[in-house]
């Protein structure tokens, strides 16, 4: 009549899946901790945790409001938001969990299962026999029965019941009637299906599944990281770029005011006062646009963290102070080695592989007939019993076999072929996969050499451009300069300074890449972010 709570049914798979998670995590590295052991969804977001922002920030002009008391969030923090409120990073951890909760559903059944069922039915009966002559008479009626499945690993099916029907007449003279029996029924394959191997597939199959699950979930909180952090980085270079934009609009505002004086004494002409006017209004549209851009990228942030929009936060301007270049000690060969030993998501193709062996000899093996042994053992109710008793000398044995000599074996040559053309198929996938990983390395490899260049020639070219501004301000100053050479020498510094934020993030993000395409990320130690990942402790929950 009542059923479990939704509470309990909720705590008793749980209590099954995060066991199973547990133990399977264990043999991934990287996974070993309890990242995997929960799937609660995050409590309301409360900032209140972080450093309230005290400074304003001029460079933003009219839209300094949105940092104005917001909270400050470095790269650690943002990590550790986004391992706990990423809607997709949530998403794939419930993927983990519902493969293991496949799992529980195919585990029982190959584990004993217990059923019950029963039923009552009350009938009365009213018969006219003559003129004022009726027979009245009522019956209750009952049934019930209960038994237990057992499918071993062995393919043995193995099933224990007992029913029993029961009749009880409260009028007509008649005396009580019940039929019951006890049974037990086992039938064993000897050819197709015997065995481990073919019997017990779904299982193998799904136990598995979860570990390929871990693998894949693993693998990605790599590549989660490096775009969580790309994000981040890709967010403070935007507010640079607007810092930048607006030193360089209020620089060209000073010479307009500087300019103009001297164009007032007859020592400009007002062509040169117009050239440096112009190339102010281009900065000035240029800063609008680059605080748009740093607030869109802001809110994109956000969304990412799993943060509402309308939370103020600012990110630390520290991390830019912290990132540094750092060159793999490793030579390409060596980091190829390591990728191809270390990646989850082979170790995954290679098993895959094994699999799709293991279904060829299952699929040759369903070719065979059908040869199953029976054996039964039977206890019923002696006659004109009034009650549940099963006398063993009402007994019946039975024994025999089921023969099926599959003379059409059309469907399965069909499916052998189809499991033989799955297994080259994957051999070919795990090939790709292993090229394409070889590709990918050797691409961050040249990728990492090209930033750290970048970077170098950056440096030198803020270097040249804080001079020749400097040289073309002082000319300017002696009336030997031109409003172009300036304005041109001022875009020039503009460029550099960015180059030189850009580069140096490119050089970052592209070292992470490369340790997250080998495959080696989580043992790493240079940044708060790993330490994130390895805790994933919640921060900022009310």
């Amino acid at each position: 009549m009542s059923g479990c709570s939704q509470g309990f049914f909720k705590k008793w798979a749980d209590r099954e899946v995060f066991g199973i998670i547990g133990k399977k995590a264990q043999f991934v590295p990287g996974a070993e901790d309890d990242t995997l052991l929960s799937v609660t969804p995050p409590q309301p977001v409360n900032l209140d945790v972080l450093i309230k922002n005290s400074e304003t920030a001029d460079f933003l002009g009219e839209r300094a409001f949105i940092e104005k008391g917001a909270r400050v969030i470095s790269l650690a923090d943002a990590l550790d938001f986004a391992v706990h409120r990423n809607r997709t990073y949530l998403g794939r951890k419930e993927i983990v969990y519902l493969s293991a909760l496949t799992l529980t559903g195919t585990r029982q059944q190959f584990s004993p299962i217990v059923g019950a069922d029963g039923g009552a039915a009350y009938t009365d009966t009213q018969v006219k026999t003559g003129v004022n002559n009726l027979v009245r008479s009522n019956t209750l009626t009952a049934d019930g029965g209960a038994g237990v499945d057992y499918l071993m690993k062995t393919g043995t099916r193995l099933a224990i019941g007992l029913t029993t029907d029961f009749t009880r007449f409260f009028t007509g003279g008649l005396r009580n009637v019940s039929d019951s029996q006890a049974s037990v029924v086992l039938s064993q394959p000897l050819l197709r299906g015997a065995g481990v191997l073919a019997a017990s597939e779904p299982l193998r199959q799904d136990e598995r599944d979860v570990l390929y699950t871990i693998r894949d979930f693993t693998q990605y909180r790599k590549e989660f990281a490096v775009s969580i952090t790309t994000q981040y980085l890709r967010t403070l270079q935007a507010r640079e770029a607007a810092r930048n934009r607006y030193v360089a609009n209020r620089a060209a505002a000073a010479s307009i005011i500087r300019e103009g004086a001297l164009a007032e004494a007859n020592l400009r002409t007002q062509s040169s006062l117009k050239q440096i006017q112009q190339g102010q209004l281009t900065y000035e549209r240029n800063w609008i646009t680059a605080v748009r851009n740093y607030e869109e990228q802001l809110d994109d942030l956000k969304i990412a963290l799993g943060l509402p929009v309308t939370e103020r936060i600012i990110l630390s301007n520290t991390e830019l102070k912290r990132l540094e270049v750092v060159e793999p000690k490793e030579d390409l060969d060596t980091v190829m080695d390591t990728a191809l030993i270390t990646r989850l998501d082979l170790f995954n193709q290679r098993d895959r592989l094994a699999d799709t062996r293991r279904r060829v000899k299952i699929a040759h093996q369903q070719t065979l007939p059908t040869l199953n042994a029976l054996a039964g053992y039977q206890i019923g109710t002696p006659n004109n019993n009034e009650g549940l008793e099963l006398n063993p000398r009402v007994r019946r044995y039975t024994g025999g076999v089921d023969v099926d000599l599959n003379l059409n074996t059309k469907p399965e040559r069909n499916a052998l072929r189809v499991s033989q053309l799955d297994e080259q198929l994957a051999q070919r996938q795990l090939d790709l996969a292993e090229e394409q990983l070889r590709s990918t390395i050797r691409t961050d490899w040249r990728g990492l050499a090209v930033a750290r260049k970048q970077y170098d020639l950056a440096q030198k070219g803020l270097e040249l451009a804080q001079k020749r501004l400097e040289i073309e301000t002082a000319l300017m100053e002696e009336g030997q300069g031109t409003a172009r050479d300036i304005v041109e020498s001022q875009d020039r510094l503009i460029t550099a300074r960015d180059l030189v934020v850009s580069t140096l993030i490119d050089h970052v993000i592209a070292r992470l890449q490369l340790w997250s395409d080998m495959g080696v990320l989580y043992i790493e130690k240079d940044g708060s972010w790993v330490d994130v990942l390895n805790k994933e402790k919640p921060k900022g929950e009310s």
